[in-house]
């Protein structure tokens, strides 16, 4: 094709504006593929960053009482009770807030048991949660009997409120099983709780190893080409 050029002095012809066209439709339809997986990663990216677990780390002896508030709102959500008189002794958890629960077990104790649960537990919505699950371990008579007896590094699975909806969360303890007479027969080594209502956490879950998951969004151009710049965009990721 031939192409016309503008002779020295001479004006300049005024350029025709370009008209809108049409995508065909392969090519809209793969634009279209483009931005819906730019936006669907996205919203993976918010999604995950606002999940978020919160953990205190305590190192204390449970002195008769010890008020555990998860969240740090200034509101006492349980309650862990240490002690031993002479020949009775026990080491409990009350919920101070209604709504309020623990991970149960049928464990003997005196009353209902709270569960002694492992590192990595799920603790959430398909736990059993009571809010009589109030018993540890408990003495009477030199007969200690419950299910946190001579336990060091179990987790307290905990249901609580806030602003009306439920989160989950643990508390480490450590129960001795000698009964010191001293009141400090249980030790409290940390807590955590997730910020999501209703998201399950795991016991022990500090969310040092949480990783967030982010999509990097394709370039246009290779999203454009089809299953090609896919196959392109996934061999430049392999090579990062």
């Amino acid at each position: 094709m031939t192409q016309k050029l503008n002779q020295p002095g001479a004006p300049a012809s005024p350029a025709k504006p370009r008209e809108p066209q049409m995508l065909g439709h392969a090519v809209g339809k793969r634009v279209l593929t483009y931005a819906t997986v730019a936006g669907a990663g996205f919203t993976v990216c918010s999604v995950h960053a606002e999940a978020k677990v919160v953990y205190t780390p305590v190192h204390s002896f449970v002195d008769l009482n010890y008020p555990l508030d998860l969240n740090h709102d200034g509101i006492t959500d349980f309650l862990l009770s240490s002690f031993d008189f002479s020949e009775e002794g026990a080491v409990n958890i009350h919920p101070r807030v209604k709504g309020n629960k623990i991970a149960a077990t049928n464990a003997s104790c005196f009353g209902s048991a709270a569960a002694a649960l492992p590192a990595g537990a799920v603790i959430g919505p398909t736990v059993s949660f009571r809010p009589q699950a109030n018993c540890l371990a408990a003495s009477a008579s030199y007969a200690p009997l419950g299910p946190w007896l001579q336990v060091k590094n179990a987790y307290l699975g905990l249901a609580f409120v806030i602003d009306g909806k439920i989160h989950f969360g643990w508390a480490r303890l450590h129960v001795s099983h000698h009964f010191y007479y001293c009141g400090c027969i249980a030790a409290l080594d940390g807590y955590a709780y997730e910020t999501i209502p209703g998201k399950a956490i795991r016991a022990g879950d500090e969310g040092e190893e949480e990783t967030e998951s982010f999509v990097q969004p394709a370039t246009l151009g290779m999203l454009a080409l089809g299953a090609p710049g896919l196959t392109l965009w996934r061999r430049e990721q392999d090579h990062e």
